[in-house]
């Protein structure tokens, strides 16, 4: 059962904050899987009550895909990461990476400038050639790999074959600048190729993200990305769900417990209308919708703009 915690007191503020405890303030808005299985068996599960047998691995189970499931749309479980980019210009995606939502580098006022992916290079694996361009096996007969793929490096390489910069370089890079010819000019521009900030290659297979010539080492790069939630399921007590939505997650175990016992399937319709309706109403709670900040947003849209 979940554990009674006063919020205002010290044992429950890090010694950052002056406090004698581990947690850190905003701890009291979330509640940890643990806690969601043991009061989903003594709620839901004995006699007399909606489920009379269901051994607590099970209800583990299913919570755990709940999780999965809500951290994808209803959780806004994003999570971000900064990191320095070395001399390859690459990062490596984190291991409970699922999707990315947002990357950007940080400039010098520290203000995050999104940085798109290249659609007109893709992640390619070389194969390893001998110098007659033959292709190279093991001693099991499977082709061999080479370490770095040439399109990625020849993307990620500012002088290729003695060209300093090209006419497209400098056109996507000094056309802001009032002394190039090419200021205040771009009539019929594509868009993709207007971004000064740089563009990223995603590897999925070998887990890397490759940032073009446009980035130097040193660079401040943040991405912020999508994960299921579950990367501490070792320990339910470090997997934590919004107390907004943890009515959602009862009903949605419920459900999908109820659908796989003969018992349970007459109701097995109305439960998976309830956790249909709670998960919508965790949507809107965990929206964080601002009045002040949509009248900020209504305002912009008033202004006049002249064609």
């Amino acid at each position: 059962m979940a554990v009674s915690r006063k919020p205002l007191d010290v044992d429950n503020y890090s010694a950052l904050d002056g406090g004698t405890g581990l947690e850190v303030p905003g701890y009291y808005r979330r509640t940890n899987l643990d806690d969601i299985i043991n009061n989903f068996m003594v709620a839901y599960v004995g006699d007399g009550k909606v489920l009379t047998k269901v051994p607590r691995y099970e209800v583990a189970f299913f919570a755990q895909r709940a999780v999965q499931e809500f951290s994808y749309d209803v959780f806004h479980s994003e999570k971000s990461i900064e990191v320095q980019l070395g001399p390859t210009l690459r990062m490596s995606l984190p291991s409970d990476y699922v999707n990315y939502i947002d990357i950007s580098y940080t400039d010098s006022q520290g203000i995050q400038r999104t940085v798109l992916p290249s659609n007109v290079t893709r992640a390619t694996q070389g194969i390893a050639q001998d110098q007659d361009y033959k292709y190279l096996y093991d001693n099991s007969g499977n082709v061999v790999y080479a370490e770095t793929s040439e399109t990625i490096d020849r993307f990620k390489n500012r002088e290729l074959g003695g060209i300093k910069k090209n006419a497209l370089d400098y056109y996507n890079g000094y056309f802001h600048d009032d002394d190039s010819m090419y200021f205040n000019a771009r009539y019929g521009a594509t868009p993709e190729f207007q971004n000064v900030n740089g563009s990223f290659i995603l590897d999925l297979d070998a887990g890397q993200i490759h940032f073009s010539s446009a980035f130097s080492q040193d660079t401040i790069v943040t991405l912020s990305y999508v994960s299921d939630g579950l990367g501490d399921n070792g320990d339910f007590t470090n997997v934590y769900v919004p107390k907004l939505a943890e009515e959602a997650v009862y009903s949605t175990i419920l459900y999908n417990l109820s659908k796989i016992r003969p018992s349970a399937g007459g109701v097995a319709a109305l439960y998976k209308k309830e956790a249909s309706a709670k998960t919508r109403n965790a949507k809107i709670r965990l929206s964080n919708m601002k009045t002040a900040e949509m009248t900020n947003t209504f305002r912009n849209k008033a202004k006049w703009i002249k064609h």
